[in-house]
């Protein structure tokens, strides 16, 4: 991690702004709207104000008022824009039901058929038009974007290039490298190639949550990216969201019950089903402690779930809260005694990160992790506090698992992380980065 590196002191004697980007956000919720909703919040300690493109809001997963009202309180400007893609179908402002992955998975594959680079295209025009005014109203040091999705950096890039800002690009995910995307022909995969490195050609900066990412995209570019305009900024977690009351809702929290919960959504080879049959395997091998563990999925959990757990008896065990207010979900963190996490075993797994991970490590809660070798585990090793299973070990491994931790609870045991260690992953910490990189730019370019 290389958050600190190359980056310079903070100047407050002038305030300078950033035109940003941003397809998810406030109120939009889920964990890809966080890192920048975070950054956007702590940049004025760090001298720099914000003015945000973003869509209307429209049919998705899930909405976050608590996150709107953080950037409101936080004097951010928001401009929305109109999108002309598939979401508009279900109106403004409409909480839709996540599909049952094998249609997601379909829909998914239609969407990359038809679209190029992802069906936010029609978004384009519409927020490339709006930064054009925006900008015709005062002057802006630089403009920065999150992707995916993709669009969002080539309309940030044909910006750029207009009007000569200096650009920079966040990745939160991988783009032609990611192991979500399926290209269904070699010329949906080169033409996606070529406009990547077309964003990338245009930015003074890239910005990347890991190293796989950077890596991946220098493997593809290497003719565009170098080592010094490639800046790591991991996920991480806001401790100001942790003065918060532990409580699960519906719940009355119980301290003789021993509580694991899962935080977030289930999609692609991430699935409860595993853990389920664990700890399934687990009660009938000790029937007692029926009555001294729960199970609770807080966020979007698959229908089949529900059915599942009936059928392994254990129904009475589970409890799903549905989607939760950002804040409401880090008051389940603290309430529940250990959490715990999956990333299924297929390509490119290795690569894959999830923002929760680094919400968990700001509880500092233990962790059990369902997960390959790559980038998560090595995450959860460092962490400390952490019990690192298989995806697809058997129910026995996984109950050996969950029982240890629950002896560990009972017996007061439980394992701690490094504060230290965690305090890297601090918002406000990881916006001071983002700023400096930005100031690093502006400097140049004096």
């Amino acid at each position: 991690m290389n958050v600190s590196s190359k980056t310079s002191p903070v100047i407050r004697q002038k305030t300078r702004r950033v035109l940003v980007f941003a397809y998810y956000f406030p109120p939009m919720g889920l964990s890809g709207v966080q890192r920048t909703a975070k950054f956007l919040k702590y940049l004025p300690r760090h001298g720099w104000e914000s003015t945000v493109v973003t869509c209307r809001p429209h049919g998705y997963f899930a909405y976050d008022d608590s996150l709107l009202r953080e950037i409101e309180e936080a004097g951010i400007t928001i401009h929305r824009t109109a999108s002309w893609d598939p979401t508009r179908l279900f109106g403004r402002r409409t909480t839709v039901d996540m599909p049952r992955e094998s249609v997601r998975r379909g829909l998914s594959a239609l969407s990359q058929w038809v679209f190029i680079p992802d069906n936010k295209v029609g978004w384009m025009r519409p927020a490339l038009g709006q930064a054009l005014g925006i900008l015709r109203d005062k002057p802006y040091d630089l403009i920065y974007s999150s992707a995916p999705p993709y669009t969002s950096h080539l309309a940030a890039a044909r910006l750029a290039r207009k009007t000569g800002l200096p650009l920079v690009l966040d990745f939160r995910d991988d783009w032609v490298g990611n192991p979500r995307h399926i290209y269904p022909t070699p010329f949906h995969r080169a033409r996606s190639t070529r406009l990547e490195g077309s964003a990338l050609k245009a930015a003074d900066r890239v910005v990347v949550i890991g190293d796989a990412i950077r890596k991946s995209l220098a493997t593809r570019h290497p003719d565009i990216l170098t080592p010094e305009n490639v800046r790591v900024i991991p996920q991480g977690f806001d401790p100001a969201d942790f003065d918060a009351e532990p409580r699960i809702p519906g719940l009355t929290m119980d301290p003789e019950v021993f509580t694991l919960l899962y935080s977030g959504v289930f999609y692609d080879a991430q699935s409860p089903e595993p853990f389920l049959r664990g700890l399934a395997a687990l009660v009938e091998r000790e029937p007692a402690l029926r009555n001294r563990l729960r199970a609770v999925f807080m966020g979007l959990l698959p229908a089949f779930a529900k059915t599942l757990a009936a059928q392994l008896h254990i129904e009475d065990m589970v409890h799903h809260t549905g989607y939760l207010p950002h804040e409401e979900a880090v008051s389940g963190l603290l309430a529940a005694d250990v959490l715990w996490m999956t990333i299924g075993r297929a390509d490119g797994s290795a690569r894959i990160w999830t923002g929760k991970l680094y919400e968990y490590f700001g509880s500092g809660k233990p962790v059990l992790g369902l997960v390959p070798e790559g980038v998560a585990r090595k995450a959860l090793k460092e962490y400390g506090a952490s019990t690192i299973v298989e995806p697809d070990a058997s129910p026995d491994a996984i109950a050996d698992a969950i029982g240890q931790l629950y002896e560990q609870w009972s017996g007061g045991r439980l394992p701690r992380p490094d504060p230290a260690w965690i305090a890297k992953f601090d918002r406000e910490r990881l916006a001071g980065a983002l700023a400096g990189i930005f100031n690093d730019i502006v400097q140049e370019r004096e």
